[in-house]
């Protein structure tokens, strides 16, 4: 058995593993066969599902969430979007909850959510070649320093060890001179980025700390309850309005 691919023991015949497979059926002689994956790295891909223009969308969907800088959507002027095929490692691991995926990055990166991305054993196809002008990252993480990694987090030995090429769009924009990127996953759409413009946090910090200052200023001065209530109503209305406008103008 090497890579994906493994040799029927009763009739020699070829067949293919999909990811996660432990008990598989030839083809040719319907002989069933158990499969130990743990020394078998596998070598998988994810389809490409979103085109370059959903790509685009999707960015232009996150640029307009509540993470960015009021209206970068529409002020950022998108230069670029890129197809990118990045490494990940995938380590399949036996827990009490029963069988779980670990993925590692098997290439420097610095968007850390790529981490954090889960893989569908569904979606995932045996690698064959990578598309034509795609930017293929080569993997320069060593598989054994991944599962290293792995072993910190305080799991045991996988139990199938597989090289995954994620299919992305890297989008570059610029925004008031400066120019970022973001990456899309281009099976799910989710986007990921590690710098981008943010909002800004002092205003709400201010508007903070003037309502706080406000409430303890009338809790002490005021000893009445009902009229220290009212005043906390009357102080909670104008500081509502305050933070509402602030949200619309950051």
């Amino acid at each position: 058995m090497k890579d994906n691919h493994f040799l029927c023991t009763q009739c020699g015949a070829e067949g293919v593993l999909e990811s996660g497979q432990r008990f598989l059926t030839c083809q040719f002689c319907d002989a069933t066969l158990f499969v130990d994956r743990s020394g078998v790295v596998g070598h998988y891909r994810l389809p490409r599902l979103l085109g370059a223009d959903e790509a685009e969308a999707a960015c232009r969907r996150w640029m307009a969430g509540n993470e960015t800088v009021k209206d970068l959507d529409s002020k950022s002027t998108i230069e670029a979007v890129e197809p990118v095929s990045f490494p990940v490692w995938l380590f399949r691991v036996q827990t009490p909850g029963g069988e779980e995926a670990f993925i590692e990055p098997a290439a420097a990166t610095m968007i850390p959510q790529l981490a954090d991305l889960k893989l569908p054993a569904g979606r995932l196809e045996p690698f064959q070649s990578e598309e034509e002008g795609v930017e293929a990252i080569p993997e320069m993480i060593p598989l054994e320093t991944a599962r290293g990694w792995l072993e910190q987090r305080g799991h045991e030995q996988p139990t199938e060890s597989a090289l995954v090429r994620l299919p992305l769009w890297r989008c570059r924009y610029s925004f008031e001179g400066e120019t970022y990127q973001a990456l899309i996953d281009a099976s799910t759409g989710a986007v990921m980025a590690a710098v981008f413009p943010e909002k800004a946090e002092s205003p709400y910090y201010l508007v903070a700390g003037l309502g706080l200052l406000l409430f303890t200023v009338e809790g002490l001065a005021i000893t009445n309850p009902a009229i220290k209530l009212i005043a906390f109503v009357m102080t909670a209305f104008p500081l509502l309005l305050l933070a509402y406008w602030v949200a619309r103008k950051v």
